[in-house]
């Protein structure tokens, strides 16, 4: 047996962090215009939005999360966690890779990389490219069209500057734009009585009946398009002085503009011609921090951080001539536009500090603290929107005038690791932490008030028990991990209907959430050429205060018109994911290498919109990936070739959707259909 897995020590460095991420709460997928309780960096640069990271990365090193609250080691805080990713930065010695990829829906991708030294020892550089294309797999009846398709590319270009061993210089710029005819719903379920309501609504408008039980039909007559610009910038700097010390300073800047063009009404009338909310972001943050050498009693890193944001975002709905007869509104003379701008800026200032106390051999104490000051300010209108002559319209025109909120929060970390034996590491934890509150930039319909507006902070309570281990002589790792997580004031988006065929996102404290379960990662390598990967989680996430919840069509068909979501599960999370692999890498003769790969990732069902009904309930599913491939060497150059299917049952599945508040239907986004292909690269 020649190869095994990493030591305990190689796995990680903190005993939270894992390379998988299992665990997490469910997010509104009709919104990316939020801060997320888990946060992303990309090369130590927090991304405010989690839209940034929709991006072809071409040159990743490494991806790991961060369990828990977090804050007290570097970066921005967050409530449930860090997704970290690291790129391959420019080396001393020439390198370049190649790769090109092609499929069923027309896809192609196109990716490579060059680096290498551009001044002697000191200065080197990486230059990266990446293109995506793919065809929709949503037919649109009504013109043929193929929606949900992707169209994306961008380039990153890198600097490393050495002048000595004691100072480097990494600075990093990309570009990506993106432009998709996505992202359409589908019907998934018609509602009660067979779709009763619906079918009639549609038939007395004119308007075509469209159900496909695959999920992979529309029936929209107008734009349906997603347009994405983002560029940034950062520079990082890492300078080891005297006695073994480390100064890191990180300047970064991010601008990301979103543009979503969106069918709203789903029919093949022009009722709801487009609806949705632009947004545009810039941000730019400053980070200082210095880490004390490492092999004594105590090691420590400590440091400062700001950061910026400019927001301006643009709601907006666009009626059509048909309005009247889907909705039930007047017959407009002309199109009906409510929009406005809602711009808003972020001022955040931290300081935090952690340290590890080595009392004995086996024995590591750890404490973090984090003191954050955060202030947002915004103004929020809503124009006079247009209509005929006399019309009393429904959302008449609003001014906030000028709104500003302010929070103090503190962020703290304790943690107990004890080694058993150089294999075996158990490990508990206590942490809390915060996301500042905020302002709602949507204008609700029903009892606004300026109170109505502000979001109070959310604050997580999380506590863990676990162990790392490394077995059988480095052929077996077992992780296991146990948590209990207590969020209060949990800020969640969900849509208001203002009045027929109008939804407003609000963002609003909804109560209390609590999680709870066990996370798995066990990896078994019996020989050299042949893995087992299992990475699983039960997840019991409950809200424990939600009497403001936004009611089904069961509790409308009642005669409910309040709503009380206690004890039951969170929107969007399975309670249990499963994910088995198996991978076998062998030689085939001639110096050429086979290898093939199996992955399942199954998860059990769970509410697919806010309202917790069962009509958008997303049954549990699984999905099977294949490759197969070879690879060698040719001269200097490597090379590799796979044949690939993701999905290779065609698994119909969702992902998530929108409350069926409209003619009591409910309307999801579909998983990617069976996806297949071949991959040819090239590192040289």
């Amino acid at each position: 047996m020649n190869e095994r897995l990493p030591s305990l020590n190689a796995q990680f460095a903190n005993p939270r962090q894992t390379s998988i991420a299992v665990r997490g709460l469910g997010n509104n997928p009709a919104n990316d215009g939020l801060e997320s309780s888990v946060g992303v960096y990309l090369d130590d640069v927090y991304l405010g939005r989690p839209g940034m990271a929709n991006q072809d990365f071409v040159d990743i090193d490494q991806v790991s999360l961060l369990r828990g609250p977090q804050g007290t080691l570097f970066g921005k805080n967050t409530t449930a966690g860090v997704l970290n990713i690291t790129t391959r930065a420019p080396s001393f010695t020439a390198d370049g890779t190649a790769e090109a990829s092609g499929g069923n829906y027309g896809y192609y991708r196109v990716r490579g990389t060059l680096s290498g030294p551009l001044a002697d020892d000191t200065l080197a550089g990486r230059l990266s490219y990446a293109k995506t294309s793919r065809d929709g797999f949503i037919d649109n009846v009504t013109d043929g069209r193929r929606l949900n398709s992707v169209d994306r590319q961008g380039l990153r270009g890198q600097l490393l500057f050495k002048p000595n061993d004691a100072l480097s210089i990494r600075v990093i710029g990309d570009y990506e734009k993106e432009d998709s005819d996505c992202c359409v719903s589908v019907l998934y379920n018609p509602g009660p009585n067979n779709g009763a309501l619906l079918k009639a609504r549609l038939a007395a408008a004119g308007a075509a009946e469209i159900f496909d039980p695959n999920f992979l039909s529309s029936s929209i007559n107008d734009l349906q398009h997603m347009e994405v610009r983002q560029s940034g910038g950062s520079v990082q700097a890492n300078w080891r002085f005297g006695g073994g010390y480390n100064l890191t300073s990180i300047t970064a800047f991010r601008s990301w503009h979103f543009i979503p063009t969106n069918d709203a009404d789903g029919t093949n009338i022009s009722a709801l011609i487009d609806a949705g909310q632009a947004d545009s972001d810039n941000q730019g943050s400053q980070e200082f921090r210095v880490a004390s050498p490492t092999g004594g009693p105590i090691d420590w890193v400590g440091g400062v951080y700001y950061f910026y944001q400019y927001q301006n975002n643009q709601a907006y709905n666009l009626y059509g001539p048909a309005a009247h007869a889907l909705y039930g509104l007047p017959a407009f003379y002309k199109q009906l536009v409510f929009a406005g701008a809602r711009p808003s800026k972020t001022n955040s200032y931290a300081a935090f500090g952690q340290g590890t106390w080595h009392p004995a051999d086996k024995l590591d104490l750890t404490l973090g603290l984090r003191d954050t000051n955060e202030e947002k300010t915004s103004h929020i209108e809503r124009d006079a929107p247009v209509g005929a002559p006399g019309i009393a319209l429904a959302l008449p025109p609003y001014s906030s005038g000028d709104l500003k909120v302010s929070n103090n929060n503190v962020s703290a970390l304790l943690s107990l690791g004890y080694k058993f034996d150089t294999n075996v590491l158990g490990y508990v934890s206590v942490s809390h932490g915060a996301k500042a509150g905020g302002i709602n930039q949507s204008v609700p319909g029903k009892g606004l008030t300026v109170a109505s507006l502000y979001v109070s902070p959310e604050k997580a309570n999380d506590y863990e028990l676990g162990v790392k281990s490394t077995l059988l002589d480095q052929h077996l790792l077992v992780n296991l991990n146990v948590f209990w997580t207590d969020v209060t004031d949990y800020q969640a988006t969900q849509l208001e209907q203002t009045t027929p065929g109008v939804f407003v996102q609000t963002l609003s404290n909804i109560g209390g959430v609590r999680t709870r379960g066990v996370e798995a990662e066990v990896t078994a390598k019996p020989v050299d050429w042949l893995a087992f990967d299992l990475n699983a989680s039960y997840n019991d996430a409950v809200y424990t205060s939600y009497s403001n919840a936004p009611c089904s069509v069961e509790s409308s068909i009642a005669g409910k018109t309040t709503c009380d979501l206690t004890g039951q599960q969170v929107v969007g999370a399975p309670k249990w994911v499963v994910n088995p692999d198996i991978s076998v890498d062998h030689s085939v003769g001639g110096g050429l290498i086979g290898y093939a790969l199996a992955g399942y990732s199954w998860r059990s069902s769970f509410f697919g919109t806010s309202d917790n009904s069962e009509y958008g309930l997303v049954h549990a599913y699984g999905l099977v990936n294949l490759r197969l491939g070879v690879r060698g060497d040719l001269g200097s150059k490597k090379w590799d070739f796979s044949l690939w299917a993701n999905n290779a049952l065609d698994k119909r599945y969702l992902v998530g959707g929108l409350s069926g508040a409209t003619f009591r239907a409910y309307s999801l986004f579909p998983g990617t259909p069976r996806f297949w292909g071949a991959t040819v690269r090239v590192e040289f």
